[in-house]
């Protein structure tokens, strides 16, 4: 049963952050709601206030400058799924949106909830990291900017502090040249092993990877990019034994990151297979349908 709640609509991002301030901590911010709700419902959560940001227009928009391409944290995963923008500029991002849950999820869920929920499984998570997203953060007296890689400490746990919003986040257009790759395993409710995903961004010139990011997903406790990989790729040829040699340090680095667990003999080389995969797809430019 959900505990009883004040909900208030703020018709102003300033109202929005006075509110929040005036609670006292005792307040959540709510938009779809696919993951606050059910949290309401566990026990999980027990707000005395929810305040409803969908109605604020500054944080349902999509725009872009003339390097940047900016995402409202109310804007839905169908809604960046379908972006020509997020396309053209984003892509990691919109093949990672257009996968997430069914499609009622896709409609309501928003990409500030799928950060600021702080789930290692988060699917918008990895697209994020490998962009270099930057989050814009407000409250009632400042603001600041925090690259999406720190605004999660841990599992459902973020630097938010209770009087702070995430509004939006940011990265830069990628290049024309920049492929992109994004996998996921899916998780059913009938079978006891973890999701994940890969995301990564790859740039090759003259046959030989000039820079790549990569990015996994529910395998490590925080999202963060897999530089000792990176590094290792940087100037060889992705042929078949380098990808080899880099998808099990991918491996390595799940194990050396979050320590030897129960699961780490079958997610070691799922982990591997996903990896190659999205290098693979990467390389063969088949997520790049939308670009123009």
């Amino acid at each position: 049963m959900i505990p009883s709640f004040d909900y208030k609509t703020p018709k102003t991002l300033q109202e929005a952050c006075d509110l929040l301030q005036e609670a006292h901590g005792k307040a959540k911010i709510i938009a779809g709601g696919t993951d606050l709700v059910i949290g309401l419902r566990n026990g999980d959560s027990n707000p005395s206030l929810l305040i409803d940001i969908t109605s604020l227009k500054e944080l349902r928009r999509i725009e872009e400058t003339d390097e940047t391409l900016s995402v409202g944290a109310a804007v839905t995963h169908s809604e960046i799924a379908s972006s020509p923008l997020v396309r053209q500029y984003g892509i990691v991002l919109s093949k990672a949106a257009s996968e997430i849950g069914s499609p009622q999820i896709r409609n309501l869920g928003t990409i500030g909830g799928n950060i600021v929920n702080g789930s290692p499984a988060a699917d918008t998570l990895p697209p994020l990291i490998v962009l270099d997203a930057i989050g814009k953060v407000i409250s009632r007296d400042r603001e600041r900017n925090v690259p999406v890689a720190q605004l999660v400490k841990g599992p459902y746990e973020t630097s938010l502090k209770p009087s702070e919003i995430l509004v939006g986040v940011s990265f830069k257009k990628l290049s024309q040249d920049i492929r992109s790759g994004f996998i996921r395993l899916a998780r059913r409710e009938a079978m006891a092993i973890a999701r994940m995903s890969i995301a990564l961004l790859l740039q090759v010139q003259e046959g030989k990877i000039q820079n790549i990011r990569i990015a996994p997903g529910a395998i490590l406790p925080t999202p963060q990019g897999l530089s000792d990989v990176e590094e290792f790729l940087k100037g060889k040829s992705p042929d078949e034994e380098v990808l080899r040699i880099a998808s099990r340090k991918v491996s390595e680095a799940m194990i050396r990151r979050s320590g030897i667990r129960p699961s780490a003999p079958y997610k070691a080389p799922v982990v591997e297979a996903l990896f190659l995969r999205a290098m693979r797809r990467a390389l063969e430019g088949q997520d790049e349908t939308g670009r123009s």
